[in-house]
């Protein structure tokens, strides 16, 4: 194993954290116009692609690995502007279940489309092999950091 000590190292990090921040930043550009952030727009997906599931605000938190009162107000943002309704979960009546709205199924096929073009941008200039490097060394960091207590 390398040394703690090594510049290499510490340079990746650094680097990283300038990718999310610029990733970041691009997609709420992208999203301004919808009236939402990235954030916002990551509950609408997650929603979309679980529509089958039952969904409630635990599941967003460990999602978007984000504290209750972050993911709550999340929540009250996305419901007062009708993307999402909460309805109460007959299993467990402290809990809602999460589901959207016409209008937010609405809005997901716009965020999909910048998603795409965020993508796009995203991997200008890598071939084919080095995207699916890229995906495959995020996924290795994912996990490494999810073991991590």
């Amino acid at each position: 194993m390398a040394s703690a000590a090594n510049p290499v190292l510490q340079e990746s990090i650094i680097k990283l954290h300038a990718a999310d921040h610029l990733a970041f930043l691009r997609a709420n550009h992208l999203l301004k116009q919808y009236g939402i952030t990235i954030q916002q727009a990551l509950i609408l997906h997650y929603l979309s692609v679980h529509s089958m599931e039952h969904i409630n605000q635990k599941n967003l938190e460990l999602y978007l690995g984000i504290s209750n009162p972050s993911v709550t107000s999340l929540m009250k943002n996305l419901v007062g502007k009708h993307l999402i309704r909460r309805l109460p979960d007959r299993t467990d009546a402290r809990s809602y279940l999460l589901c959207l709205t016409e209008q937010g199924i609405q809005l997901q096929e716009c965020i999909a489309q910048s998603f795409l073009q965020l993508a796009q941008e995203l991997h200008t200039g890598l071939t084919v092999e080095e995207i699916h490097q890229l995906a495959y060394l995020l996924d290795k960091i994912t996990a490494n950091l999810s073991t991590v207590k």
